[in-house]
C-alpha cells in the first residue's frame, strides 16, 4: 500500500509563531462563519494552501488541466498578486506563508523543479537542492525563516531543512528509507512528514535534540503521513489501510488516535492544526467529498453545516486553520439545480473556488 503524496491528497486531487489569545470555543451551527471568496488569477481554477495569523493566504491558480499555473499571495487587505516563476519556468505553486509574508513553494525551471522562497524584498529565490540531487520542493516555513521540504535525485527523495545562515541540510529519515518528505515545521523547529519506501511510509517527528521518531500507524493500517504540527507538538495527518484512510492526531502523551469521519466516509485526512488543537481536512467516499473541522469539544463536523445557507458552493477540502480560528478551503458547484448541499454531486470539471472563512464573534 502506497501512501499518497500528502500535498496532493487523493480525494482532493480527484477534484482538483507567536502565542496569541484564542477566541471562545466554536459554537458550531448554521451561519457560524462569514466568508470571503479569494479570486483566482486570470487563468481560472485555484487551490489555497497556506494561511498566516495575519489573514495572508498563499496558493496557486491555473487552468483546469494544470497549465499556466502561477503561485499567488493574497494579503489581509484583499489584494491578490502573482508571485511569478523561477528563471526559465512556466509554472509555480505556493504552499505556505508565515507571519512575515514570506512564501514558499516550488517552480519549474528550464531543466528541473526547484523549491523557492518569496518575499516582496527579494522576489523569488531558488533554494537549490541537497548535494547530488536535481530537484526540490518547499512545503512549510516558520517565523524564524526555517523552511522544510524535499530534495530528489537518482538516490531517492530526501527531506531538508533550510535556513538563511545554514543553507540546506538533510533531515534523516527512518531506517532504510529512500523516500522522506518534510511537510511541516513549528516555531521550535520540530519537523514532521513521511518516510519509508515505495510501498510503506510512516509519519515521523524530527526534533533538534532527539532526531527522527517513527509515529507509527493506527491499528490495522499499513502506512501514514504527518501533515502538520502545532507549537505544542500536536501532530495531525493520515493513516492508510488496505481499504480506507483515517485522520489522526498524535501527542507525546497519548500517541496516535483516530479523529473519526463524516457520515459515510471511507477516506479522511487531517491537513492542518492550530495552537488550540483544532483540526481541518477533508472526508468522503471518493465521489462526494466534504471539508471538516474537528475540535476536542465537538468532534468532527462538516464545514458545510456551519456556513450560511446561501453559501455558493460545496466545501470539499480545508487546507489551513490559523490561531484566530480562520480557515482556508476550496469548493465546487452543485451539479443540479434544486439539490441541497448535504449530499449533492459536484461539477468536478468546473474551476475550484477558494474561500477564507472567519468565525463570527
Amino acid at each position: 500500500m502506497q501512501v499518497r503524496d500528502t500535498v496532493r491528497w487523493r480525494l482532493i486531487a480527484s477534484i482538483f509563531s507567536v502565542l496569541i489569545l484564542f477566541p471562545p470555543d466554536y459554537a458550531l451551527g448554521a451561519n457560524r462563519y462569514s466568508w470571503v471568496e479569494i479570486g483566482p488569477l486570470p487563468a481560472g481554477s485555484g487551490i489555497v494552501r497556506g494561511l498566516s495569523d495575519n489573514d495572508d493566504v498563499a496558493g496557486h491558480s491555473g487552468y483546469l488541466h494544470g497549465t499556466k499555473t502561477r503561485a499567488f499571495v493574497r494579503t489581509a487587505g484583499g489584494t491578490t498578486e502573482e508571485i511569478g516563476v523561477l528563471l526559465g519556468g512556466e509554472n509555480s505553486r505556493a504552499i505556505a506563508v508565515n507571519n512575515y509574508l514570506q512564501v514558499v513553494g516550488f517552480s519549474n525551471t528550464q531543466t528541473s523543479i526547484r523549491a523557492f522562497l518569496w518575499s516582496r524584498e527579494t522576489g523569488v529565490q531558488d533554494l537549490g537542492t541537497l548535494p547530488g540531487d536535481s530537484s526540490s520542493k518547499a512545503y512549510a516555513i516558520n517565523d524564524a525563516n526555517q523552511i522544510v521540504g524535499s530534495s530528489s535525485g537518482a538516490g531517492g527523495i530526501r527531506a531538508f531543512l533550510w535556513s538563511r545562515n545554514g543553507g540546506m541540510r538533510e533531515i534523516t529519515g527512518l531506517p532504510g528509507a529512500d523516500y522522506t518528505e518534510a511537510l511541516a515545521i513549528n516555531s521550535s523547529g520540530q519537523i514532521v512528514g513521511a518516510s519509508g519506501n515505495s510501498r510503506i511510509r510512516h509519519a515521523f517527528l524530527w526534533t533538534p535534540s532527539g532526531g527522527t521518531q517513527d509515529l507509527g500507524i493506527l491499528p490495522n493500517d499499513v502506512s501514514s503521513a504527518a501533515n502538520a504540527i502545532n507549537d505544542y507538538g500536536k501532530v495531525v495527518g493520515v493513516s492508510v489501510g488496505p481499504y480506507s484512510s483515517r485522520a489522526f492526531i498524535w501527542t507525546s502523551s497519548e500517541g496516535m488516535r483516530d479523529l473519526g469521519a463524516l457520515s459515510g466516509a471511507t477516506e479522511t485526512e487531517a491537513i492542518a492544526v492550530n495552537n488550540r488543537g483544532d483540526v481541518v481536512g477533508a472526508s468522503g467516499d471518493g465521489v462526494s467529498v466534504r471539508a471538516f473541522l474537528w475540535t476536542s469539544s465537538s468532534g468532527i463536523q462538516d464545514l458545510n453545516a456551519v456556513v450560511p445557507a446561501d453559501f455558493p458552493v460545496v466545501l470539499e477540502g480545508a487546507f489551513g486553520i490559523n490561531n484566530r480560528g480562520q480557515i482556508i478551503a476550496i469548493g465546487n458547484v452543485i451539479n443540479m439545480p434544486g439539490q441541497d448541499r448535504s449530499g449533492a454531486q459536484l461539477y468536478h470539471s468546473t474551476p475550484n473556488r477558494m474561500f477564507l472563512l472567519r468565525p463570527r464573534s
